[in-house]
């Protein structure tokens, strides 16, 4: 991090990252691989609905989560959790039925 952004709190905010580690519930397990990564892009396109782009996604390593997804907010840190509860489909009955639970870390 350069001495400029810590000086300044709007460029600390464009450096936001959250880091995702999700445990998939059995109904997302029990699928065949090309049927979970078919998921990938929907969620991806539900991250850019909010401004945020889906940076990287694979195999969570050293954690009993399954998989780790790593986002760019660009300064719009109030728009991730609009987006997670989309994406977390939180409030019908569909939550919970791919995503079991998920532990964000947030990183400037």
């Amino acid at each position: 991090m350069t001495s400029s952004a810590l000086e300044k709190p709007e460029e600390r905010l464009k450096m936001v990252k959250y880091i995702c580690l999700c445990m998939f519930a059995p109904d997302f397990l029990k699928q065949d691989l090309e049927q979970r990564q078919s998921h990938i892009p929907k969620w991806s396109e539900i991250a850019t609905k909010y401004g945020l782009k889906l940076l990287f996604w694979g195999p969570a390593m050293g954690v009993k989560e399954h998989a780790v997804f790593v986002f760019d907010s660009n300064g719009n840190t109030a728009k991730f959790f609009k987006f997670q509860r989309e994406w977390l489909q939180l409030g019908t009955p569909e939550a919970g039925k791919y995503i079991e639970y998920m532990k964000t870390i947030t990183v400037h």
